[in-house]
This record gives C-alpha cells, sequence and structure tokens, in this order.
C-alpha cells in the first residue's frame, strides 16, 4: 500500500491524459465552425438556373445559365432573334431568374414599338393578319379563332383557345405571354 501511495499522482496522470485528451478531442470538434450549408432542392448547381426562350428565336427551348446572365444571354443561347423579331418590346438588361419565361415578339404581331398601345395580341379583336403573327399560329389557326370569336363569342381566358380545340396547349405556352383577352 505504501508504494501505491508512492506513486499515486502518477497513477491519476496515466488515467487522467488520455481522458483529458478525448474530452479536448471532443470539445474541439464542437468548436469548430460548421461548413456552409447550401440548400438545393432542384438538383441544379447553385448560380444556375433555367429559363424557358421562345417566340422569334432561331431555337426555341429550355436553356440553363448564370444567375448573373441577362435575358440577352438567354436570346443568344436560343440563337438569337428570328428575322422578323421586334427586338424593341425585349428588355435585354434584365437579368434572369429561374423559370423566367421569355417570349420574343415578332413585328407582324401589330405591336408598334413606342406606340401608346398594349403591345400584347387581343384574341378578342385581333385580325387574321395579327393573329397570324404569333408563333405557331398560321393562316388556317388565325381563321379558326376569328371564326370561333363570332360563334361562340368573345375568349374569357387564353386557355379557351385550347379547350375550343382551336390551338394545342404547346401552342398555348408559347403565345401564353404575347396575348391578352380584354373585351
Amino acid at each position: 500500500m505504501a508504494e501505491l501511495e508512492r506513486y499515486r499522482w502518477l497513477i491519476v496522470a496515466l488515467f487522467a491524459v488520455p481522458l483529458l485528451s478525448g474530452l479536448m478531442y471532443f470539445a474541439a470538434d464542437r468548436l469548430d465552425a460548421p461548413g456552409r450549408l447550401e440548400v438545393n432542392q432542384s438538383g441544379e448547381p447553385l448560380g444556375e438556373v433555367r429559363v424557358y426562350v421562345a417566340g422569334a428565336v432561331l431555337n426555341p427551348g429550355v436553356y440553363t445559365l448564370g444567375e448573373e446572365d441577362r435575358w440577352i444571354d438567354a436570346i443568344e443561347a436560343a440563337g438569337g432573334f428570328a428575322p422578323g423579331a421586334n427586338q424593341v418590346l425585349v428588355n435585354l438588361a434584365r437579368r434572369v431568374q429561374d423559370e423566367d419565361q421569355i417570349i420574343v415578339p415578332s413585328l407582324s404581331s401589330g405591336a408598334v414599338a413606342g406606340a401608346s398601345q398594349d403591345p400584347l395580341v387581343n384574341i378578342n379583336t385581333a385580325s387574321e393578319a395579327d393573329l397570324n403573327g404569333l408563333p405557331g399560329i398560321g393562316d388556317v389557326r388565325a381563321a379558326k379563332i376569328v371564326e370561333s370569336r363570332a360563334a361562340d363569342g368573345p375568349f374569357t381566358t387564353p386557355d379557351e383557345l385550347v379547350s375550343r380545340g382551336l390551338i394545342p396547349q404547346s401552342v398555348l405556352d408559347d403565345i401564353a405571354g404575347l396575348i391578352t383577352v380584354s373585351q
């Protein structure tokens, strides 16, 4: 027992050093700043956005851009303006946002830059020529829209173009930002 009493502090140190080392390891792990938390539900890398470009562009479609890009970059990704595009009505300096829908109107849509009229084509009052200027609407569809308007009355929503069987949903998706149904 006298021997144990003599080496008592050495024995305490042998047990205390590993215990203190373990406590310091766990404390250091808890006190370190956590890594940067990034929440990304879409599965896309952060800093990228997807935009839909349609209308009077060479290659309409969905494009992946950087979050600092502008509408001009989206239109360039879509191959640039198609001949007859009304470039004045598109804000090329606007920054893209995820899920943007960029629709470039054509010059034949009846919209005149700088005019006080609404640049949207009113499907309740537009002529066949005005309707024909919309992407995906040709002579036949324009004539059917005018006939349906006369026979079934004015449209209350753009969706009626599809429900009346005048155009497919894909065409409505392309022209939704270019039309209105005001009386």
